[in-house]
């Protein structure tokens, strides 16, 4: 049997990104989790001013991070908050770009 040809080269590579990245995204969907099951699912999505306010929220997790790994109310690491708000906060900025097309 021949072997198969697959043009795939320079490809995002998805699948290994999730795999290697597992745990992080475990973590990051604890928070997500959390916030859907406090709020509403998607809830995240709908603030005003949101790119500001998720800033505020990463950096406010950043800085706790220094006193204590894990956060008081949801019991969860700060670390993971940060990588929410980091990813809300793109979601909007690369929403701004997409308008400005």
């Amino acid at each position: 049997m021949s072997k198969g040809i697959k043009y795939d080269n320079g490809k995002r590579r998805i699948a290994e990104t999730i795999i290697d990245f597992k745990d992080s995204i475990e973590a990051l969907t604890d928070v997500w989790t959390y916030g859907a099951n406090k709020y509403a699912k998607s809830n995240w999505k709908q603030l005003d001013n949101a790119i500001d306010r998720y800033t505020n929220a990463m950096l406010r997790h950043l800085l706790a991070e220094d006193t204590n790994r894990y956060d008081d109310e949801t019991k969860l690491l700060h670390a993971a908050h940060i990588a929410f708000n980091a990813l809300a906060r793109l979601h909007f900025i690369i929403e701004e770009e997409k308008e400005k097309k």
